[in-house]
This record gives C-alpha cells, structure tokens and sequence, in this order.
C-alpha cells in the first residue's frame, strides 16, 4: 500500500488546507467518489509538468461522511474530533467533512490545483475555510521559535504517521488531526524573551530545551511531549504552518499524522484540561485555537478502489 504523497516526506515551503463540508442536503454520489479516486492520478499528470516542484496531496475523510464512500468497512480507530470535558482553554469542533492538505515549493501550482479541485466538487462540497501556510526561516512560528523539533525523523517517520499490521485493511493510512490557531502576536510580543521562553520550554535563539528543574510544567514543551505509562515517548508527525497575514489573523495551521488518534488526544487533554498535574499549557494564553477536524487519509489504492466499487446505499 502507498501513502498519500503530503504525509511524509520533510516540510515544504507552501501548503493549502483545504477544509470542506456536505452542501445542504447533499449526500457524496457516485460521480463525485470516481473524482476523489481518480485525484492522485490526475495529480502525477499534473505533476509532469513542474517534475522539480512537485504539488504533494492528502485527502482525509471525517467519520461523519465515511458510509457515504465507503460503506461499513472502516478504520478500527475513525472517531470524531474529541470533545476534552473539564477543558480550560478552547479546543472547538468544525463541521467538516473532508480535508484537501497540498504543499510544496510553488504557491502558484497549489493555488490551481486548489482551484481546480473545489471546482470539480462545487456541486456537492462548500469550503468551510481556506487557509494558505508558509514555511519562515529556520521553522520558525509567528512566535519566534522552531516548531516541530520533536518531529521523528527517517524511518520512524512512517513508523509513527503510517498505520501498519494493527490495522492491515487500511495499512499505509494515517489519522489526521487539525486544529487553526490565532496568536495575540502584539501580547505576546511585549513579553520579554526569558517568559516567552519559560513559556515554550526552550531558549529562543539556541533552540535548547530548558533543563528539567528549569522548565514549568506548565511550559508549552512540558504539556506536548506525551509517554505512556512506560515512559515510552508517544509521537506525532507533525506538518504544521504558520499563516496569516500581517495587520490580520496570523498564528498556526497545526496537523498531525499519526496510527492512532489517540496520540493526538491525549496531547490535547493535557494542553487544555487539568490532569494528574493540575496544570494546562500556559502558551494557550496567548494563542487560542478556533478550528478542530479529524479526519482518515487512507492509502492512494483505497482512494483509487472508490472507482471500482458501486456506491454504498
């Protein structure tokens, strides 16, 4: 089984995410599943013709609409986005029913592929939001600090984002979680750098995690790194963005791949909800999150045997 291409490999410079919803009274027909199964391929067409710059995709499914392309058969784990009870800070659910996540080097090729792309739905998908990310020097966010420095690297970057044998029907698969967050940048940017950095957990310009004795528990680092109960890190494959743009909205398109959405869930109840320590993450006091999704990406073959199959009733 092959992964879809945006999951993998190492950042890009540009990404498009695009976020979409069932028009109203509209329910995902055949037509539209043989475009969705036929995608990728149209893809490497396009493809051929920018071979240095690549557009690299991802198309996730949420649970809601699943039956409607694939009928019983799903994911062992497909689940809504969580719902954290005793939450703190906001962690808001979107309706949303299918993500489009393109990057690459080219903003422009996003930009028609995007295009192309919401024209072909129209009919049955009405965009929630649009939302285009960029890669800042060195990875830094908006913040000012390297993000996604516990990234796995190699082949541990499949072997955290890529379903495999516990799931062998949907090998190759990935959980998809989102979540769009606004920074109150003019706050944050009167703090002065020695709170930023108690804040996230790390030195600013040296991008060194603070010593254990040094680091808040309440630290942004503190709050995100996860272990099971055998101490064992439990990772993420992050492909996040800053976005926005200047005198607007500017912050962080967060999304994560994973085998499991339980990684991701239990990272987000310790950043919003008090657990066994009391504490949330202090970075949420100055950027709130205003979308949340989950969503399945399955494997180019599943997508491409959506053209095979008659459409489930």
């Amino acid at each position: 089984m092959t992964p879809q291409t945006a999951i993998l490999p190492a950042a890009s410079s540009h990404a498009l995410f695009l976020l979409l919803r069932r028009r109203l009274g509209r329910r995902i027909d055949g037509q539209l599943a043989k475009y969705i199964a036929g995608f990728h391929s149209q893809l490497m067409e396009f493809n051929k013709s920018q071979p240095d710059t690549p557009v690299l995709a991802a198309i996730g499914i949420g649970a809601e609409c699943w039956a409607e392309l694939f009928g019983r058969e799903r994911p062992a784990e497909l689940r809504a986005f969580p719902h954290i009870a005793g939450a703190i800070h906001p962690a808001p659910i979107t309706n949303a029913d299918l993500i489009v996540h393109l990057r690459g080097e080219q903003a422009d090729l996003l930009h028609d592929v995007a295009s192309d792309f919401l024209d072909a739905v129209r009919d049955w998908l009405e965009p929630v939001e649009v939302t285009a990310a960029f890669r800042r020097r060195e990875g830094r966010d908006l913040t000012g600090f390297v993000d996604g420095t516990e990234n796995p690297e190699d082949d541990e970057r499949a072997t955290v984002a890529l379903v495999s044998e516990q799931d062998p029907d949907w090998a190759a698969g990935s959980y998809l979680h989102i979540q769009r967050y606004v920074h109150r940048m003019e706050s944050w940017n009167k703090l002065p750098v020695l709170q930023q950095e108690a804040i996230i957990g790390r030195t600013k310009h040296s991008d060194e995690e603070l010593p254990d004795d040094d680091r808040p528990r309440t630290a942004h680092i503190s709050r995100v790194v996860i272990e099971d109960e055998n101490g064992e890190e439990l990772a993420l494959l992050r492909q996040s963005l800053p976005y926005g743009t200047p005198g607007g909205d500017r912050g962080l398109y967060f999304a994560s791949y994973c085998h499991t959405p339980r990684h991701f869930e239990k990272m987000l109840t310790r950043m919003v909800a008090p657990t066994d320590d009391g504490r949330v993450d202090h970075l949420l006091n100055f950027s709130r999150a205003v979308t949340g999704a989950a969503f399945f990406v399955p494997s180019i073959e599943k997508l491409t045997s959506l053209a095979k199959t008659d459409q489930p009733a």
